[in-house]
C-alpha cells in the first residue's frame, strides 16, 4: 500500500500557498494605497501636460493629390479613371517635380512668407548664429537673396512629399506654428504644380464647356427639385431629429422590456411563496419561518431574538430553581410571551404574501401595457425615417454629381479649358489640434512612469510597515492562534470609561458580541480543566488590555461570579474606570496586610473589582511574595473566574511573574498599531517561563480597513451578522 509523506504533502502546499499569497499581497498593496497612487499619477500627469501645453504647438496640414498619366478628356469617365500602371517612370518624375525647388520658390512667392512672423523670426535667429560664429562681422543685416534662401531652406524642411504605395496619389503635408499657413501651404504648393503643368500645356476645349453649361443647369434644376421635396416632407411631418427620437424610443423599450422581465420574475416568486403556504394560512406552521419574506422581516427576527433570549434565561434558570418557583414561573410566561408575538408577527408576514401577489400582477399588466405602447410608436417612427432617408439619399446623390460637375466646370474655366494632369482628391483644411507636442502622450507616459514609481513607493512602504493587521497576519508572523477579535469602537465613544464598559453599551452590540465570543473561547480552551486564573497582558502601554480584561469580566459576569484584579500597580486604570477614588485601597493593601481582602473589595456593574491600591515602590517584590500567591489561592475558592489586569510584557517583568500563577495568559495586540517584532518578543518572554498562552486578542479591530490587507475584513463578519445593527 501506498503511503504519503504528510512533511512533504504540507511543504508542497505550503510553497504552493506561499506563491499564491505573495501575489495576492502585493495586489492588495496596490489597491490599499490606490487613492494614493491615483493622486501622484493625477499629479504628475497633469504637471506633464501643463508642461506640454506650453511648448510651441506645431500644426499640420495635408493635401491629396491624384497625379494622371496622361491628360484626360473631362467628358470621358474611361480617361478620367483609366490609369497606365506601365508608367512608373512618369509618375517617379511628377513626385520629384512636386518636390522640386521652382515649385517651392513659387509657393514661397504665392504666400508671401518673408513677411510671415515665423519666418521672420527664423531669419533673425540666423543672424544671430552668425555674429556668434563671427560669420559676416561686416554685415549686419542679411541680403534679399540670403533672406529668400533661409526662408526656402524652412519652407523645404517643413515640407513632406509622399507617395501613396500602391495608387498614383500623392500626400502633400506641411507643418507650422501657424495652422492657417499650414494648409494654405499644402494646397500652395498643390496648386503650383497644377499652374506649372497648365502653363506648358494649354489646350481649350470650348465643346466640352458648353456640354458642361448645359448639363450643369438641368443638374441644378434637378437638385433644386429633390430639395424642395426633401423639405416638403420635413415639414408636412413635423420632423426635426428621427434619429435621435428613434434611438430614444428604442432605448425606451429595451427598458419597458426589462421591467416586464423584472414584474414576471416578482409575479413567479410572490405566485411560489404563495403556493408554499398553502390553504391553511390561518394555522400557524414553523416552515413559515424559513420563508424568504420572513428572513427579511427586521421585527420577525428581533422577535426571534427576544425568544431565543427569554429560553436561554429559562435555562438558566431551570438549572438554578424548580419549576414551581416564581422566577422560573415568570421566565416561562416571557418565553410564553415572546413565542406568541413572533409567531404573530410571522402570520402577519405571511397573510401579506397574497397582497404582493396581487401587486406583482397589476405590475406586471402596467409593464407590457407600456411596452406595447411604445412599439406602436417605434413603428411610426420607423416608418417615417425609412421615407425620410430615401428622400436624403435622393438629394445627396444629385449633390454629390452637380458638385462634381460643377468642380470639372470651374477648373475648365480657369485653366482655359486645358484638363491638368493633376486634381485634388482632398484640399488641405485648418488643423484644429496641434500634432506636435503630443500633449495627451506625453502625459500618458509621465502617468505609467509615475504610476510605476508610486506602486514601487507603496510595496516599499508596506515593507517597511510591520504592525500587525488581521487575525491571519497573527497566525503566520506570531504563530499564535487568535482567540478573540474586538472590533474597533465609534468615534463618539472613544472615551477611557466608555470603552471599560463597551459590552452593556446597546449601539455597540457588534462589540459585545465580540467580547461574548472571546468569553466563549476561553471557556472552551478550558474544557478539561477550567481556567479560573487568567492574566491579560500586551507588549507595550495603549493597546487596549485594560478594556479587554473589564470587558472580558463583565462578559463573564453575566454567567459566573467574576473578580477582576488590577495587577499592573506601575500605571493601574481599573480604579479610575470604576469611578473608585484616587489612591482606594487594594491589591497593594492586602499584601502588605494594611487591610482586609473585604476592605479592597468592591462590587461594580455585577462583578468584583480588586484595585491596584496605592503604587507601592517595588511592584515585582509584591507579586512574587508568597503572600501574593496565597491571595489567589482564596480568590480561586471565592469566585468561579478571577481575571487579572497585568502590566505590560516589554515595560517590567510583573506579566513573566504572574503567568507562573495563573492557568492561561490572554496577549493583547492592538490592530495595525503594534509591531510584530515587538509583539513576538513579548511572546518569547512569557514563552521562557513556560506561560500557559491562550491565544491572541486581536483589539481596534478594523474589518473594512483589514479587509485591504487580506484579512477577515468586512464580510467575514457580515457573513456570521455582526456586520449590521439589524442582526441583534
Amino acid at each position: 500500500m501506498n503511503t504519503i509523506d504528510p512533511r512533504q504533502s504540507a511543504s508542497s502546499d505550503e510553497r504552493h500557498g506561499e506563491e499564491s499569497i505573495d501575489l495576492l499581497a502585493y495586489w492588495l498593496i496596490v489597491w490599499r494605497e490606490r487613492y494614493q497612487i491615483a493622486a501622484l499619477v493625477t499629479v504628475v500627469a497633469l504637471v506633464a501636460y501643463v508642461f506640454a501645453r506650453s511648448l510651441t504647438p506645431i500644426y499640420s496640414a495635408s493635401a491629396t493629390l491624384l497625379i494622371e498619366s496622361t491628360q484626360a478628356n473631362v467628358v470621358s469617365i474611361e480617361e478620367i479613371y483609366g490609369i497606365d500602371a506601365s508608367q512608373r517612370e512618369y509618375f517617379s518624375t511628377q513626385f520629384e517635380i512636386l518636390g522640386s525647388r521652382k515649385l517651392a520658390e513659387k509657393a514661397v512667392s504665392k504666400l508671401d512668407l518673408v513677411t510671415h512672423p515665423e519666418y521672420q523670426s527664423s531669419l533673425q535667429d540666423e543672424s544671430f548664429v552668425r555674429r556668434l560664429f563671427g560669420i559676416n562681422q561686416t554685415v549686419e543685416t542679411p541680403s534679399e537673396e540670403e533672406q529668400a534662401e533661409v526662408v526656402l531652406s524652412k519652407f523645404r524642411g517643413n515640407l513632406s512629399i509622399e507617395p501613396i504605395r500602391g495608387t498614383h496619389l500623392v500626400l502633400i503635408s506641411f507643418e507650422s506654428s501657424d495652422p492657417e499657413l499650414t494648409f494654405r501651404a499644402a494646397n500652395a504648393l498643390g496648386e503650383s504644380y497644377i499652374e506649372n503643368y497648365l502653363e506648358s500645356r494649354v489646350e481649350m476645349t470650348e465643346q466640352a464647356g458648353a456640354w458642361l453649361t448645359n448639363r450643369l443647369g438641368s443638374m441644378r434644376q434637378e437638385l433644386e427639385d429633390a430639395e424642395k421635396r426633401l423639405q416638403a416632407f420635413r415639414e408636412r411631418e413635423n420632423l426635426v431629429d428621427v434619429s435621435g427620437v428613434a434611438t430614444l424610443s428604442e432605448k425606451e423599450i429595451d427598458q419597458l422590456s426589462q421591467n416586464v422581465v423584472v414584474a414576471r420574475r416578482a409575479l413567479t416568486e410572490a405566485r411560489n411563496q404563495l403556493d408554499s403556504v398553502g390553504e391553511d394560512s390561518e394555522n400557524y406552521n414553523s416552515r413559515w419561518e424559513t420563508f424568504p419574506s420572513v428572513l427579511q422581516d427586521s421585527l420577525s427576527q428581533r422577535l426571534k431574538e427576544t425568544e431565543t433570549r427569554e429560553s436561554q434565561e429559562l435555562t438558566e434558570l431551570s438549572q438554578r430553581y424548580g419549576p414551581k418557583h416564581p422566577k422560573h414561573i415568570a421566565a416561562q410566561s416571557s418565553l410564553n410571551r415572546a413565542t406568541q408575538a413572533y409567531e404573530a408577527q410571522v402570520k402577519k408576514v405571511i397573510s401579506g404574501l397574497r397582497e404582493q401577489y396581487q401587486q406583482a400582477q397589476a405590475s406586471l399588466q402596467e409593464a407590457e401595457r407600456e411596452l406595447t405602447r411604445s412599439r406602436s410608436e417605434i413603428q411610426g417612427i420607423n416608418r417615417k425615417q425609412y421615407e425620410l432617408s430615401q428622400l436624403e439619399r435622393e438629394v445627396q446623390a444629385t449633390r454629390q454629381l452637380y458638385d462634381l460637375f460643377f468642380t470639372r466646370f470651374q477648373e475648365t474655366n480657369s485653366e482655359s479649358f486645358q484638363a491638368a494632369n493633376a486634381r485634388f482628391i482632398d484640399r488641405a483644411h485648418k488643423p484644429q489640434r496641434p500634432v506636435k507636442p503630443r500633449t495627451l502622450i506625453i502625459a500618458f507616459l509621465a502617468a505609467v512612469f509615475a504610476g510605476a514609481f508610486a506602486v514601487g513607493l507603496a510595496l516599499l512602504r508596506d515593507l517597511l510597515d510591520k504592525t500587525i493587521k488581521s487575525s491571519g497576519e497573527v497566525e503566520t508572523k506570531l504563530n499564535q492562534t487568535v482567540i478573540g477579535v474586538l472590533p474597533q469602537l465609534s468615534l463618539s465613544k472613544k472615551r477611557k470609561r466608555a470603552m471599560s464598559e463597551a459590552v452593556f453599551d446597546s449601539e455597540e452590540r457588534f462589540f459585545g458580541e465580540a467580547v461574548r465570543t472571546l468569553r466563549t473561547g476561553v471557556v472552551l480552551s478550558g474544557i478539561d480543566s477550567p481556567l479560573k486564573k487568567l492574566v491579560v497582558t500586551s507588549s507595550l502601554p495603549g493597546e487596549g488590555k485594560t478594556t479587554s480584561s473589564m470587558n472580558l469580566a463583565f462578559a463573564f459576569g453575566q454567567i459566573e461570579k467574576v473578580v477582576l484584579l488590577d495587577a499592573d500597580m506601575r500605571r493601574p486604570s481599573v480604579a479610575e474606570n470604576c469611578h473608585l477614588a484616587h489612591r482606594t485601597p487594594g491589591l497593594s493593601n492586602i499584601i502588605a496586610e494594611t487591610d482586609t481582602l473585604e476592605n479592597c473589595t468592591y462590587e461594580y456593574q455585577g462583578i468584583d473589582v480588586i484595585p491596584a491600591g496605592v503604587v507601592p515602590p517595588n511592584p515585582l517584590e509584591l507579586l512574587s511574595s508568597k503572600r501574593f500567591d496565597d491571595l489567589l489561592r482564596v480568590l480561586a475558592d471565592k469566585y468561579d473566574r478571577v481575571i487579572i489586569d497585568s502590566a505590560p510584557t516589554q515595560a517590567v517583568s510583573d506579566s513573566m511573574v504572574l503567568s507562573t500563577h495563573v492557568d492561561g495568559v490572554l496577549y493583547v495586540v492592538k490592530s495595525d498599531a503594534t509591531a510584530a517584532q515587538i509583539a513576538q518578543e513579548g511572546l518569547n518572554r512569557l514563552a521562557r517561563v513556560n506561560a500557559h498562552i491562550l491565544g491572541v486578542v486581536l483589539n481596534q479591530f478594523d474589518p473594512t480597513s483589514a479587509s485591504k490587507y487580506g484579512g477577515y475584513g468586512k464580510g467575514y463578519y457580515d457573513y456570521y451578522g455582526y456586520g449590521s445593527k439589524e442582526a441583534y
